[in-house]
């Protein structure tokens, strides 16, 4: 059976950022983290807590073990790339709380991405899984006339309304044939800081969309 694994979760929010204000000593003071969880409360005992700091007037790069910020000027970027349940996750937390210290901050579009890995045992799965975005019977396949095509697919339809949207991609992976990528994008237009906490309330139900999704694709191949 083919394999799936979690590759990362990220928050992002566009419009007008400070990328400088960030750094660990801002993240601790303000609660943002969680400092008495981990991986936080072993990384603060250290000297030098961070993976990796750079900080620009254009761009913020800070990484705390499996969590990693990066700002510039219109985009503000939080990623966990150590998952095992979506909602395991801090940085939904995390990213309302720097909010709720930077109220100020005027954004425009704010989206979750979820973003797995899917390997196939065999060369079967893989035509198997070619076949739900690229069907034998495919009018483009007629007008190409060529065999061994490969395709991606993209497939944006909204969510409750239009202001809500999803984008669902299946795309190939650029290193391995008998791997695959799925990334789920959940955006909503941000309104007021009332209605961006109700969209991230959201987020266990869109985990559990998104898993079914998984699962009715593992089953298909």
């Amino acid at each position: 059976m083919a394999n799936l694994k979690k590759n990362f979760i990220s928050f992002v929010a566009l419009g007008g950022q400070n990328p400088q204000i960030i750094n660990v000593d801002f993240l601790k003071d303000n609660k943002i983290i969680p400092i008495d969880e981990p991986p936080f409360d072993e990384l603060l005992k250290q000297e030098k807590p961070f993976t990796k700091f750079v900080s620009t007037p254009v761009l913020a790069n800070l990484v705390l073990e499996n969590i990693e910020f990066i700002i510039d000027e219109s985009r503000f970027q939080i990623q966990d790339i150590a998952i095992s349940k979506w909602t395991g996750t801090k940085i939904l937390n995390i990213a309302e709380k720097y909010f709720d210290t930077l109220p100020y901050t005027p954004l425009k579009i704010v989206g979750i991405n979820f973003n797995v890995a899917i390997t196939f045992d065999n060369p079967k799965e893989n035509l198997n899984f070619q076949e739900l975005v690229l069907s034998e019977g495919s009018k483009i396949k007629g007008i190409i006339s060529k065999d061994n095509i490969t395709a991606d697919l993209v497939l944006r339809y909204p969510y409750t309304n239009d202001k809500e949207r999803i984008q669902l991609s299946l795309k190939q992976s650029n290193k391995q044939d008998n791997k695959r990528v799925i990334n789920f994008n959940y955006e909503f237009n941000f309104s007021d800081w009332s209605n961006f906490k109700t969209e991230l309330k959201k987020f266990s139900e869109l985990a559990d969309y998104f898993d079914s999704i998984l699962e009715q694709i593992i089953k298909t191949i």
